[in-house]
């Protein structure tokens, strides 16, 4: 079972061919609107390959919105996944259901506005939750304070955990586990000489396996036991939408350690799904096969061989 904790929205995504300058004007080509969050993009990809997830986040809010998150969840095969969410508060103070408003240029870039994400909580408590050793666990800090101590708990538990974007001082990050963030959020865009040095200094911290990416340099990647470097990125010829590139890349890592697989084999796996995942707009509306993606890497073999 792996355990994913964190953001679940809807995305609103819109084509647009240019962003407008400040007071300007675009029009939007297209629109769609898709299940999203981090951890709901991440259990997705993860539902779709197999494998057995629960879900916890976020409440859903009430009235339309939250109507539609539902179906989409329905929709995806999460809602059973879904840890049971419990309203314990007068209907006039749950929190709106979250919403991601996502406009995409045609180089595949997003620029994104938010709705309903500062006030996000979870609707249960620390004891529901399935912490279960040696099970796999997986978490965003979007819901701040929350995530940090249900990290922590699992962290305590036993469970191997895998973290994403947790960049502050002093995170419950503890030594084997995994950590992932790219330079939206730490280390330096464009540079992959300072990345090396900054992905050793957290592997010093905290004694982690670290992957930082960047976009289409690629990413760094190392260990206590693994020397951190570069890997570069698979080629990408249509380039669409980056949306939940990075939550892709970790369903990808999650799929191939649940299994057992060596490191080389999860990054390669991890780097190839998020790479087709720009193929489609949306984070959850083309997830590749495992037969795909593996097809992918051996397609690209000058690429694979570089991550040995």
């Amino acid at each position: 079972m792996i355990f994913v904790f964190g953001t679940i929205c809807l995305d609103r995504l819109r084509r647009v061919p240019r962003l407008p300058a400040l007071g300007g004007y675009t029009e939007i080509e297209d629109e769609a609107v898709l299940l999203g969050g981090e951890a709901a993009n991440t259990a997705n990809a993860l539902v779709k390959w197999g494998r057995a997830v629960v879900l916890a986040g976020n409440g859903l809010g009430l009235g339309p919105d939250a109507d539609l998150l539902t179906e989409l969840l329905d929709d995806k095969g999460l809602h059973n996944s879904l840890l049971p969410i419990h309203h314990d508060r007068s209907e006039e103070a749950i929190d709106p259901t979250p919403v991601c408003d996502i406009y995409v240029t045609p180089d595949g870039e997003r620029t994104m506005f938010g709705r309903g994400f500062a006030d996000m909580r979870p609707e249960f408590d620390l004891s529901e939750l399935p912490f279960k050793r040696g099970d796999w666990f997986t978490a965003e800090p979007n819901m701040e304070k929350p995530s940090r101590q249900v990290a922590q708990a699992a962290i305590d538990a036993g469970m191997n955990c895998y973290l994403m974007d947790f960049i502050r001082e002093n995170e419950p990050i503890a030594p084997g586990s995994f950590w992932q963030s790219s330079t939206d959020w730490a280390g330096y865009r464009n540079n992959t000489q300072k990345n090396v040095q900054w992905v050793k200094a957290w592997i010093a911290k905290y004694r982690c396996f670290t992957i930082l990416s960047d976009g289409p340099n690629g990413f760094v990647a190392g260990s206590p036991d693994m020397p951190a470097r570069s890997y570069p990125p698979y080629p990408t010829q249509n380039v669409v939408d980056t949306t939940g590139a990075g939550d892709m890349f970790r369903a990808g890592m999650l799929f191939g350690l649940d299994q057992g697989w060596p490191t080389t084999k999860c990054l390669q796996f991890a780097s190839a799904a998020g790479c087709l995942k720009c193929r489609a707009l949306g984070a959850t509306t083309d997830v590749p096969t495992v037969d795909e993606v593996l097809a992918y890497v051996l397609e690209h073999d000058q690429v694979s061989r570089q991550y040995l």
